[in-house]
């Protein structure tokens, strides 16, 4: 009877331990890439694959419409994972290695984001895209787990939640979606 409380009481501690080992100064340079792109009025495009897919849909659900503020311009925020008519047809026709970059190569601009979410930070199909948007002009925060990954090396600004368990890494994720969005809807709210 007690196993289940006995896993939940590890399950929570590995994730304190892993929250408290987080890199705020990267944290921090990974909001102040979001709060440019929200001055300068550029896109954040958010891309992953699975649990990170999931997290990817709530990020940009979360930037979109939980920064908003009255009168304030708002910040422009596409999910890659939300449009399933062109995400499977790019799957189908060229392979699922193309399903993000194919849609950047139509929609990035110089100074727009990638926010690329891979626990291992190997996913083809995001690093595929991470490299797009470096060598056109974009810039890339990746949130990653394990040891990184190509994502970790690639990007502008990395945060790395550092575990090799894909629950806890995920976790750390979304934990860094609500902290951009507060730090975004704060920062709109108070500006001039």
């Amino acid at each position: 009877m007690n196993a289940p409380r006995s896993i939940a009481q590890d399950y929570v501690s590995r994730l304190r331990d892993l929250l408290a080992e987080l890199d705020l100064d990267a944290v921090a340079a990974a909001t102040a890439v979001l709060l440019d792109a929200y001055e300068n009025g550029q896109t954040v495009f958010i891309c992953g694959n699975g649990g990170s897919a999931s997290t990817a849909s709530h990020m940009a659900a979360d930037l979109g419409k939980n920064t908003v503020a009255a009168g304030k311009p708002r910040l422009r925020v596409i999910s890659l994972n939300d449009n399933m008519a062109w995400f499977s047809a790019l799957a189908n026709d060229l392979g699922y290695d193309c399903v993000f970059v194919e849609q950047i190569e139509n929609l990035l601009q110089p100074g727009d984001v990638l926010i690329a979410i891979s626990a291992s930070g190997n996913s083809l199909n995001v690093v595929r895209a991470a490299e797009f948007a470096k060598a056109h002009g974009g810039r890339v925060l990746a949130l990653v787990g394990f040891q990184g990954g190509r994502l970790r090396e690639l990007a502008d600004v990395a945060i790395h939640v550092k575990c090799d368990d894909y629950g806890p890494v995920e976790d750390g994720h979304l934990i860094l979606n609500h902290i951009f969005t507060e730090a975004l809807r704060q920062r709109i709210r108070s500006a001039p």
